[in-house]
Formats: structure tokens, sequence, C-alpha cells
């Protein structure tokens, strides 16, 4: 059965699929790099931040650019393979920025999302060491943020880069845990640095039995294999009060500050 907004649906994911085939043939104009703090709990300090891609789609009538968001556009690139040369670009972007503020702050470290499928369909081992290298930065300086509903699989080519990455000095983060098939063993099972709880699970901190319980646990049980715990979507004084007794030692949220371009971040934090 037709329906128009089906119809209108389907018609703007072929403008923005056409928009991002455009974007990377024209050497990436369009996408752009912003940068979200990671805080230390205890010291409240600046350790680090995650690299976010962005996306401004041009306006054929020649006005403002439209910003996309990411719900939108990266299940777009996923879906076309167009990940493969985006996810490579935003990795040496990333390193590139990481070594000028390395100067600054020897031990910043930027986390880098990594799709299932430059995981799968590309040699993404060589391509981020070749942008740590290529950067002269150190492997620590770059964390590697692979999404827990994609990885927690026993396929070869998931544990070969498991271990290489770890056997090479770069972290290794699990990214939106708790969302997928959780299974608790792979915390132990995986060469881990940093587990994200994803937010879903701080959202209701204070309020939800289960939340609270979920997240404590898993901090318990990280903390006892030597594993740090990173929560995601802290956004105000009561969730922040909660997280820091708990001994987590990472935060990330619009509670410190929300994803911003280089020259914001560089001007505020570094």
């Amino acid at each position: 059965i037709y329906r128009n907004e089906d119809f209108e649906h389907y018609n703007r994911r072929m403008v923005i699929n056409t928009a991002l085939h455009n974007a990377v043939d024209d050497d990436f104009a369009g996408f752009e790099v912003y940068y979200q703090p990671i805080v230390d709990t205890k010291t409240y300090r600046l350790i680090g931040a995650e690299a976010l891609m962005r996306f401004f789609m041009p306006d054929p009538d020649g006005g403002s650019p439209q910003f996309i968001s990411p719900v939108e556009f990266i299940p777009l690139l996923e879906e076309s393979g167009l990940i493969i040369p985006v996810g490579k670009w935003i990795l040496e972007q990333s390193a590139r920025q990481c070594a000028i503020w390395t100067k600054q702050i020897e031990s910043f470290r930027i986390n880098v999302n990594v799709s299932y499928i430059q995981v799968i369909k590309s040699d993404v081992l060589t391509d981020i060491m070749a942008a740590i290298n290529d950067n002269g930065i150190k492997p620590y300086n770059i964390g590697i943020e692979l999404t827990e509903s994609g990885y927690l699989d026993s396929n070869p080519h998931f544990n070969e880069l498991w271990s290489k990455l770890k056997d090479n000095g770069v972290v290794v983060v699990l990214d939106d845990f708790g969302t997928g098939y959780s299974s608790l063993n792979h915390i132990r099972e995986m060469p881990l640095d940093i587990i994200k709880i994803d937010k879903c699970f701080i959202e209701h901190l204070g309020e939800d039995d289960f939340s609270d319980a979920f997240v404590k646990m898993v901090t318990e049980l990280a903390n006892t294999i030597g594993v740090h715990v990173c929560v995601e979507g802290v956004e105000t004084d009561r969730q922040y009060a909660i997280i820091k007794k708990m001994g987590i030692y990472y935060i990330q949220g619009y509670f410190f500050d929300k994803p911003m371009c280089i020259e914001s971040f560089e001007e505020k934090y570094i």
C-alpha cells in the first residue's frame, strides 16, 4: 500500500546518499570531525576526546549547508560501503590533530569509532597503524572504539583485530556496552582497556534500580580485571555524583561539554 510518508523517507535517503557520494569524490567536502571531551572523574581533568563525524549537506539553491544527523547518514555510509574511505579519513584527521594536541598534553588520547564494515571489508589495522606512525604519535594516544553489537562475535576478523591492536599498544574500547547481546564473559575474554556503558543506563541513574545495579555491577567486574569504565550521556549533577561514588574512571557527556569543532575545543581545553 502506497504511503506518501514512505516515499518522502525514501526520497530523502536518496538525496543524502547522493550528497555523501559527491562529498567523498570531492575530497570529503562537507565532512567535519567534532571532539567531545573525556574527563577523569577523580581529578576533573581532561584526559582525551572522542572524535565524532559530522556531515553538512550542500544546499542546491546556494543557501547554508544543512546539518544531517549521524543517525541518518552513518547507516547510509555503511550500506553503501562509503564508511571505508570516510572511516579512514576520520582516522587520519584525528591522528593528525592528536599530534598537534599532544605537544601540549603528552598523554592526550583521541578515541575513534571503527565500523563493523571496516573490519570485514578493509585492512583497518594497517590504516590505524599508518595513521599513528605517519603522524609521530604513540599508540596509546589513539583509542579504537568498537561497538558491542557488532563485535561480540567469534569471527576471526574481530579476534585478530582485538589481539593485534592490543599487541601494538593501541587502547581498545568496547563501546555501547549493555545494548546488544551482552555477555559478561566477554569482558574477561576480550583484551579490553576500557568499557563504555551506553547512555541509556545513565539517563535514569538514581531513579531506576536496574540501571543503578547494572552500572555498579559492570564497574566492579571491570575493576576486578583491571579494565577501566567510561560512561556516556552524563548531563546532571546528580548523575555525576552517583558515577563518581561508584568509582568510575572516565566520564563523557553534556555535563562537561557537547561535541565541538576543532577551533572551539582547542581554545577551551588545549
